[in-house]
């Protein structure tokens, strides 16, 4: 699973890097202007869309099953669901996008930025009809990338978002021309990049089907193809997985509507809060997918395939493992990204038109989502051990209740934040940030009650001795910014002075998660060697 991990951390760290570039460039070219704010309000509907109909929910509806087909020698089947569920995904997806594309007025001026000018609202709503356009790609993507995965193929996958954000840069560079339109059409170009890619992998699983009678699963062994299966159980295999994916539909839409709630109430706020706010959130999905992301990827269908053989012990081993890695890595981040976030993002989008203005709009929603990293983090091994389980109702209630919370939380502090002469967008990212927290706990608990066999007590000291390392790691970045400030060289430093400090208090009080993640990273520097 950690061999797994690196792959997909690798590729998230790729993902990353070409996603930031391209966010430089669009920053030094619209800044957190009307325009910027505007083209970040598009991608609310498209992804609404994407996530709830074609992404993770449909995602954690159809690994377990496709994993599970693979597991007990029916590859055939697996296939021929893929394909089925491939197509009518496309079909209903497609279908919806055209329709909102023709009420795309009306839902931008009533419901999502009804607080912008009628001219910024009718681009809005112009960026968002281009954009649906890639929504329905990644409808047949995005189910690829799960098949990939479920077959422990794991790098086209990994590097196909990186190929979506070299679309982003070829709007933002070589269709500049175009101002804010030529980047809602780099959209498109990435969403193809992004199938595209994935493609020279999935001719390859598929002929992992040998003559013989046999297949190479993802964990190394042979089963037995056994006849394909009749066309009325291939229906009623999609029958259950879209059964499946209600209560998952119900969770990623509910997180959507954080969203859009957030997107409708900040479009009421000063030019910049909507961009300041998608633009702090992003950075904070740097760490969170690199550390959280990249280790649940590679555990699903792990956990899914212990869950689908009745290996309790396995399956209960493998999620706290993870989820006290994940601890380990996203406690510090947490941390550095509050106290070094201001600076950072000075030196990476402080040009053109992202203006010193811009870099504390953003620095201030980034200080309060990072109080919520490492309940981000958690959740996203926490919610996968439920879906392994086939049990996606209870993270999709407890998905609406956070909503709810969320939504209530962000009218109280947006309100507090401006009595107490705070920029009021930051109540948005507090809001989220505690409603996140709050849901965590609770489906941790009741994952512990619905698999005793995940004992609380590891989980607590590995997260016990990320704190005591963290701490340090803090008194040591605060003591470095009073004696070199925080300018561009010290900063640099600050960020290697803070690795250093936690890595070593952290293997002085024996943390075992970050002595495996170091013998890990002997191995591959050796073998590389």
């Amino acid at each position: 699973m950690l061999r797994a991990a690196v792959v997909v951390a690798v590729g998230l760290v790729v993902s990353n890097f070409t996603g930031f570039l391209a966010r430089i460039l669009i920053a030094r070219a619209f800044g957190t202007g009307a325009e910027n704010d505007a083209f970040r309000a598009a991608f609310r509907i498209p992804d609404l869309l994407y996530t709830v109909l074609a992404g993770g929910a449909l995602a954690s509806a159809f690994i377990p099953t496709f994993t599970t087909y693979l597991a007990t020698g029916y590859p055939q089947r697996a296939w021929a669901l893929a394909r089925a569920v491939a197509l009518r995904v496309f079909l209903v997806l497609g279908a919806v996008a055209l329709g909102v594309m023709v009420l795309a007025p009306f839902i931008m001026r009533t419901g999502i930025v009804p607080g912008f000018a009628a001219e910024q609202a009718d681009l809005t709503a112009t960026l968002m009809r281009i954009m649906l356009i890639s929504t329905i790609i990644f409808s047949v993507s995005g189910l690829l990338m799960g098949v990939l995965q479920s077959n422990g193929t794991f790098v086209a996958a990994a590097f196909a978002p990186s190929l979506y954000n070299v679309g982003m840069i070829i709007g933002a560079t070589a269709l500049s021309g175009l101002g804010i339109h030529g980047l809602a059409i780099g959209v498109v170009i990435g969403a193809l990049l992004h199938l595209l890619v994935q493609l020279p992998a999935l001719r390859r699983v598929l002929k992992e089907t040998t003559e013989d009678g046999s297949q190479e699963t993802g964990d190394g062994l042979k089963t037995v193809v056994r006849p394909p299966s009749p066309v009325a159980e291939l229906r009623a295999d999609v029958s259950q997985i879209l059964r499946m994916m209600g209560p998952r539909v119900l969770g990623l839409g509910a997180v959507q509507v954080n969203f859009i709630v957030n997107t409708r109430i900040a479009s009421q706020m000063p030019t910049g809060a909507v961009s300041a706010l998608d633009t702090a959130f992003a950075i904070m999905i740097l760490p969170l997918a690199a550390i959280a992301q990249s280790i649940g990827t590679a555990l699903f269908p792990q956990i899914s395939k212990h869950a689908a053989r009745g290996e309790k012990a396995e399956f209960a081993q493998a999620v706290t493992k993870a989820l006290n890695v994940t601890l380990a890595l996203s406690t510090p981040a947490a941390l550095g990204l509050a106290l070094l976030g201001e600076p950072l993002i000075r030196i990476l989008f402080e040009r053109g038109a992202f203006t010193a203005q811009s870099t504390h709009y953003v620095a201030v929603a980034l200080a309060w989502f990072a109080l919520g990293l490492i309940a981000h983090a958690a959740l996203e091994l926490i919610a996968r051990a439920f879906y392994a389980l086939k049990d996606s109702t209870r993270p999709a209630l407890l998905s609406v209740l956070s909503m709810v919370l969320n939504v209530g939380l962000s009218f109280i502090f947006t309100r507090l934040f401006a009595q107490w002469g705070w920029l009021a967008f930051g109540g948005l990212a507090l809001a989220m940030s505690l409603s996140t927290i709050i849901e965590v706990i609770v489906l941790f608990v009741l994952l512990g009650r619905r698999f005793p066999e995940i004992a609380l007590r590891p989980t607590a000291i590995a997260l016990l001795k990320s704190l005591v390392a963290t701490a340090a790691m803090g008194l040591a970045v605060l003591g470095w910014q009073r004696v070199a400030g925080m300018g561009d060289g010290a900063t640099v430093a600050a960020m290697v002075i803070a690795v250093g400090v936690y890595f070593g208090v952290a293997y002085a009080v024996r943390s075992e998660e970050v002595q495996v993640l170091g013998d890990v990273v002997r191995r591959r520097l050796g073998n590389f060697i």
